[in-house]
């Protein structure tokens, strides 16, 4: 790693701590302060519970949220850059460590909070806990030894948040080479689109359901979901080595969309 890729890893890195920082307490605050003053006007305070308050939060759906909106943020950042001397590759190179790491940070955050408070608060044992992580169908694929397992649903989850972070990137620097007018068109437009193809598929679907043979289909999505070839399929026993391909496979492409965006950008006068 160049110095130049370094520095400006670590100048990226500490923005996007802060606004994840700003974020967390957001959080915390909404969740303290609010019910407190509720249970002030209501007269209930006496069932005001602080640590039930904080202990009861689901940290992985904020996490999801800033990670794809830190890695959207591309144009500021862009153009302080390349006018301070830094050129496309190490941006973008920069953008990528600090993808990994602060996915990384926050795997480990949000893992530290789930299994050290949110878990025994609900009186859950750790192997409950992470039979209810979206990690379950896999939650015993490495036998017996739970920390085993929850050490491979961590790296499942860093693997899941890079690939939501390249996402972020690919659309935020495809959106930034685009002027004001068309970017809020495709903003508003993509959705409606997607939507719309998704409604009128439904309903052909739906009409010819005895035209179609989904048998092909069916033994696809087994396959990328890792279901068991042998024996019954049972919650926790399916195999996590295609999804770990699928996701590698998946943040190979988007990372490479995202790398192409990347050369086209420009600074807009």
């Amino acid at each position: 790693m160049s110095i130049k890729v370094r520095n400006t890893t670590r100048y990226l890195l500490t923005e996007q701590l802060k606004m994840t920082g700003w974020s967390v307490l957001a959080l915390f605050v909404v969740f303290g302060i609010l019910p407190l003053l509720f249970a002030v006007i209501t007269g209930n305070i006496r069932q005001y519970s602080p640590l039930g308050n904080f202990a009861s939060l689901s940290l992985g759906p904020l996490f999801f949220m800033l990670i794809f909106i830190v890695g959207s943020l591309t144009y500021d950042n862009f153009k302080l850059l390349i006018q301070n001397g830094i050129s496309r590759q190490n941006y973008f190179q920069a953008r990528v460590f600090a993808l990994l790491m602060l996915s990384g940070l926050l795997v480990i955050i949000n893992a530290i909070y789930y299994y050290g408070i949110h878990a025994p608060y609900l009186h859950w044992s750790t192997n409950t806990a992470l039979m209810r992580t979206g990690y379950s169908l896999y939650s015993h694929a490495l036998g017996s030894q739970v920390w085993l397992n929850i050490l491979a649903s961590l790296c499942f989850n860093w693997i899941f948040y890079i690939g939501v972070g390249l996402t972020g990137i690919a659309c935020g620097t495809l959106l930034a080479l685009f002027g004001k007018w068309a970017k809020t068109i495709l903003i508003i437009g993509t959705p409606i689109i997607g939507m719309l193809i998704i409604w009128i598929m439904v309903i052909i679907m739906t009409r010819n359901q005895s035209n179609y043979n989904y048998t092909g289909l069916e033994n696809f999505l087994k396959f990328i979901i890792g279901y068991p070839s042998h024996g019954e399929a049972t919650t926790g026993y399916f195999n996590p080595t295609m999804p770990f391909i699928t996701m590698l496979v998946g943040c190979g492409i988007i990372g490479g969309l995202a790398y192409l965006f990347n050369r086209k950008l420009r600074i807009r006068n």
